[in-house]
């Protein structure tokens, strides 16, 4: 599902609360309330527990109190971060729960371990869901510095090529490494401005390595695993052999064949974008 960021900006812009307001002000009046109103029920149970003499119960609901509020000033801050990057989140990450929850579409409420959650139909889906901060986060993705270094790379290694047998003028199977080593999900999931967004591939890098990979048919290898947590170069080496060797060809002058229209192939990838 394609994010409005249009719309999230929208709402950003014309939010009735400012940098001054409290932790508790930025989830709408109704979700502000609730948490009011359980912080209000904890504070009432602890000072029974204290004029009960019941130490032990009014020492955890205190635990909880100040969990809670570290709760709450976390959730600032995943807004705060969310408003930040709304331009700069790479497509590895799956916004549309957090997106809606953001824009004050989702209950919030604790649960029995003080954690905040948000309560919402998930929109992909109509299934309504609970989700953590740290769930909401976890998946959250930038897009990172690694565009312009592999756009410079290609620049130099054309520049510096001729037919003297010069070696390169960097080490590229090193540079690879260095730039897929925190970008790699990126590099998966965002367009690469290196690559002709008009080829087969349409500018994305995975479609490229999913392009090379497909027989004539258009069928990919019974081992080869789409999943995108595969990719992770501690254990899968197709992003550095895609990368290390196109930058190998530009320098050595051999022509890539892998961006040329390959109708089968594009086959492959209508359907894997119909999945």
């Amino acid at each position: 599902m394609k994010r409005d960021i249009e719309r999230l900006e929208r709402y950003y812009e014309n939010v009735p609360y400012g940098e001054k307001s409290r932790a508790v002000e930025i989830h709408g009046l109704k979700n502000q309330e609730r948490i009011n109103n359980y912080v209000a029920r904890l504070v009432k149970g602890h000072s029974e527990a204290i004029s009960k003499g019941d130490k032990a119960t009014a020492s955890k609901i205190q635990t909880l109190i100040y969990h809670i509020d570290k709760e709450v000033a976390n959730a600032e801050v995943m807004k705060q971060e969310h408003a930040a990057g709304l331009r700069s989140t790479s497509n590895w990450a799956d916004m549309t729960f957090m997106d809606k929850a953001m824009l004050e579409q989702a209950e919030v409420n604790f649960n029995e371990d003080g954690k905040m959650t948000f309560t919402a139909e998930d929109p992909r889906t109509g299934i309504t869901r609970t989700e953590t901060i740290e769930s909401m986060s976890a998946n959250f993705e930038e897009i990172g510095d690694w565009m312009q270094p592999l756009m410079k790379a290609k620049q130099d290694l054309l520049a510096a090529r001729n037919d003297r047998g010069n070696p390169p003028p960097f080490d590229i199977n090193y540079f690879t490494n260095n730039l897929i080593k925190n970008n790699w999900k990126s590099i998966v999931a965002d367009k690469d401005p290196t690559l002709d967004p008009n080829g087969p591939s349409r500018g994305y890098r995975l479609q490229l390595m999913l392009l090379e990979a497909a027989d004539q048919e258009g069928n990919l290898p019974d081992d080869f695993n789409i999943d995108k947590n595969s990719f992770d170069p501690t254990i899968d080496d197709r992003i550095f052999k895609n990368i290390s060797e196109e930058l190998k060809r530009v320098f050595y002058g051999s022509k890539p064949n892998t961006e040329e229209p390959q109708t089968e192939a594009q086959k492959l990838m209508s359907r894997l974008d119909n999945k």
